[in-house]
């Protein structure tokens, strides 16, 4: 969960959004909470162990973003 306007509110880049090659696709901008979002649902749910355990190494690291003749750097680099 992230606010949708984020980038148009100019709130700091957070978090790259990466597909399955690792390709950024998209970033986050401003704060943001991860949680479970059943399909079946039109509620929020808590995350698995699994997944707690996933993003704590995915997300341990902070990002930083440079725009070099406008294109987006994230350093680290996963």
């Amino acid at each position: 969960m992230c606010n949708e306007a984020g980038k148009l509110l100019n709130l700091p880049l957070n978090r790259a959004l990466r597909d399955e090659e690792g390709r950024i696709y998209d970033i986050v901008s401003g704060t943001f909470f991860l949680c479970g979002a059943p399909a079946d649902s039109d509620t929020l749910a808590s995350l698995t162990e699994e997944q707690i355990s996933r993003y704590e190494r995915r997300f341990a690291r902070p990002e930083l973003f440079l725009n070099i003749g406008g294109r987006i750097i994230c350093l680290p680099d996963q």
